[in-house]
């Protein structure tokens, strides 16, 4: 059954147990409402790949209605989205690959040029240093055959988060990971037989005082017009060739994911950091007076280990949605939380769930409507999947 909330100043008379409650610290600020789907109540198909280590969402098959990627540290399944029933089935990606293979990240990307999205995912703790790209077989989907596995390098150990774009302005995407245990950002460029291994080289190395870094983010931070690369608590600056110049915004929380957004009108786009693995503040980090200044946005977050930057209800404002684990994590009293920025830096709160462990969460227009969803995913848990229909602003209060 589908649960509508309507998020309002009055949203403390609602009764069911996922129903958000704004606060009202911006009341101008406008909130959309929300419907509810769960696959613990049979509205969405179970993912049943293991603990739930990553999430992603893309327009798989080219039907212009985006998709959703679930990944543990095994396998992967697609839930290919089918708008005349508002349905999704579920398809593989990938069957089986020993156990502690597969981490927490991912991108998409048309690695082999054939006009369809490919997946680029890193390696945990048994991975031996891999990351891998999966072929889409576009137009031949079949839910019970695996995408083909390409080995694209070895080399490290845990590559927690993948990122690719242009950072070096040569005209063509370049993957970017970190290597966690060891502190280097790897660069790597697509060769012209992307089958073949490709070559990673080091563009930054990070000392491990603040801890493991972890989040990308890719971003024009200098405002040349080329993307920056953002992670760990640093940002990345490209100089010539294969030279990158590490710039710190707070190397004590090296440990944390990664947003970054236009949250405050003009000068630089902030940067946003949360708690991950771990338990401390959500912040924004604004570029002012030649210096990274933060401010607390939610003083305490155990667990935030989902941290994503969208305008949610449509005003033209970057808003941010952020969610702390179940187990580790708050229990019972895991919450996920939107914010919704007014251009200046401010925010209004709203609570969106409380009890449903969030891990990897993303955002993206799941049902074709162009208004940014959320999907929603737990690591170990219930091992359940929900989203989140944004249904937009109604009843303006």
């Amino acid at each position: 059954m589908r649960t509508l909330i309507l998020s309002c100043c009055l949203s403390f008379l609602l009764t069911t147990p996922y129903s958000g409650h704004a606060q009202n610290n911006l009341p101008d600020v406008p909130v959309p409402a929300w419907t509810h789907l769960s696959s613990q109540t049979g509205e969405l198909p179970k993912p049943d790949v293991g603990r739930q280590v990553a999430a992603l969402i893309q327009d798989i098959n080219l039907d212009g209605e985006n998709d959703f990627v679930i990944a543990s540290y095994t396998k992967m399944a697609w839930f290919r989205y089918n708008p005349d029933d508002q349905n999704w089935t579920r398809y593989l990606i990938e069957g089986g690959m020993p156990e502690g293979s597969l981490e927490a990240g991912g991108a998409f990307y048309d690695v082999n040029g054939d006009g369809s999205p490919d997946l680029v995912m890193g390696s945990a703790w048994q991975g031996e240093g891999g990351v891998w790209w999966w072929e889409n077989p576009a137009p031949d989907f079949n839910p019970d055959t695996p995408w083909t596995r390409h080995l694209v390098v070895q080399v490290g150990g845990q590559h927690h988060d993948q990122l690719i774009g242009d950072f070096t302005g040569e005209g063509t995407p370049q993957l970017v990971f970190w290597d966690n245990h060891s502190g280097r950002l790897y660069l790597a460029r697509i060769p012209s037989d992307p089958t073949q291994p490709w070559k990673a080289i080091v563009i930054a190395q990070v000392p491990l005082d603040g801890g493991r870094p972890e989040g990308l983010a890719g971003e024009d931070i200098n405002g040349d017009g080329n993307p920056d690369i953002v992670g760990g608590g640093w940002w990345f600056e490209h100089l010539t060739g294969d030279n990158f110049q590490s710039h710190p915004v707070n190397p004590e929380r090296q440990f944390s994911r990664t947003a970054v957004g236009q949250l405050i009108q003009g000068g630089r786009p902030e940067i946003i950091l949360g708690s991950g693995d771990g338990v401390g503040p959500l912040e924004m980090y604004q570029w002012k007076g030649g210096q990274w200044v933060s401010k607390s946005l939610i003083p305490k977050m155990d667990h935030g280990h989902t941290l994503q930057v969208a305008d949610l209800n449509g005003d033209g404002n970057p808003d941010i949605f952020t969610a702390e684990m179940y187990d580790p994590g708050a229990g019972e009293q895991c919450r996920s939380y939107v914010l919704y920025g007014d251009g200046q830096g401010n925010f209004r709160t709203e609570i969106l769930s409380t009890g449903i462990g969030s891990h990897e969460s993303k955002v993206g227009d799941l049902n074709g409507d162009g208004r940014p969803d959320i999907l929603q995913k737990d690591f170990q848990h219930e091992q359940r999947i929900d989203i989140w229909l944004n249904q937009g602003i109604s009843n303006q209060e």
